[in-house]
């Protein structure tokens, strides 16, 4: 039987930001969980012209729950000694689940 949310497709998740440095990843994490941002992260492997000129670091971008911008804003706000070092996206993710 199917109620009536069956079908609703619901996609709220946004590319908030994107880190390349593990001890950076690993204080986001942290404050995010503190402040009980949910969130998941995202691998991306360099391409092969960043392997060849050099800087072909492994890219993590945290995916956040668009309802809690606000709380992941203020986050880094607190976090200001580091965000230099986090590149912000805050776009509409595109992550796409295959089964």
């Amino acid at each position: 039987m199917e109620n009536e949310y069956s079908k609703v497709k619901v996609n709220n998740e946004m590319d908030f930001c994107s880190v390349t440095e593990a001890e950076v990843k690993t204080i986001l994490e942290k404050a995010f969980m503190k402040a009980r941002v949910s969130y998941f992260l995202r691998w991306e492997k360099p391409g092969l012209l960043s392997k060849i000129f050099g800087g072909g670091k492994d890219r993590i971008v945290f995916c956040i729950n668009s309802a809690q911008l606000e709380t992941a804003d203020a986050v880094l706000k607190e976090l200001g000694d580091i965000e230099g070092k986090i590149n912000m996206l805050k776009t509409k993710s595109n992550n796409k689940i295959g089964f």
